[in-house]
């Protein structure tokens, strides 16, 4: 009965660690998003960002350069986009890539090499042309809501025999810019 309770304690502690390994990979390397702004009106286009790969280990590590595989389509990560309201968050838009490819001898393979403290930028374009909002919310983004924007990065071949996920989060909000708001009798500011 002891060895019962004893397996079953190490399998929770092993859950409950590796729903911490969000942010930083078993490798040292932290994924993170970086939004050109991180305040915007609901009626722009969603914003453009960047993925910042930060190599906080101390050993060389080599990262699977494929965010881009296939030119005319987007990005190869997967884009969440939360609305957050205190400690619930929903999901309000989504982006998977929508295609696989097979690797082998005849598909190109490149590796970005990151030294220890080295940092690489991984620039994501068209963000607004990507995301699909669920069917679900019938006002997609809201002035005066925040949200939180989710990365994922999977990589099956930087380490081979290993699979790694990156995860980089960004929260940002949305404000009113419109230069009519109060402009009219008994409306509110």
């Amino acid at each position: 009965m002891k060895k019962i309770f004893l397996c079953f304690g190490i399998l929770t502690s092993l859950f409950l660690h590796a729903v911490a390994w969000g942010d930083m990979a078993d490798n040292g390397v932290e994924c993170s998003v970086v939004m050109e702004k991180t305040r915007f009106d609901a009626r722009e286009a969603f914003p453009d960002f960047k993925l910042v790969f930060t190599n906080k280990g101390e050993k060389t590590v080599r990262l699977f350069d494929d965010f881009y595989p296939v030119k005319e389509d987007g990005p190869n990560i997967i884009i969440r986009v939360y609305r957050t309201e205190g400690e619930t968050k929903k999901k309000i838009a989504v982006y998977y890539a929508n295609y696989k490819i097979q690797r082998g001898l005849a598909t190109p393979m490149n590796f970005i090499i990151l030294k220890p403290g080295e940092k690489h930028d991984v620039p994501i374009k068209d963000v607004h042309l990507l995301l699909v909002y669920l069917p679900t919310h019938m006002q997609h983004a809201a002035n005066g809501k925040d949200y939180m924007l989710e990365v994922r990065f999977y990589d099956g071949y930087g380490d081979p025999g290993f699979w790694r996920e990156y995860v980089g989060k960004q929260d940002f909000s949305m404000v009113d810019q419109s230069p009519y708001r109060g402009q009219y009798p008994g409306e509110r500011r």
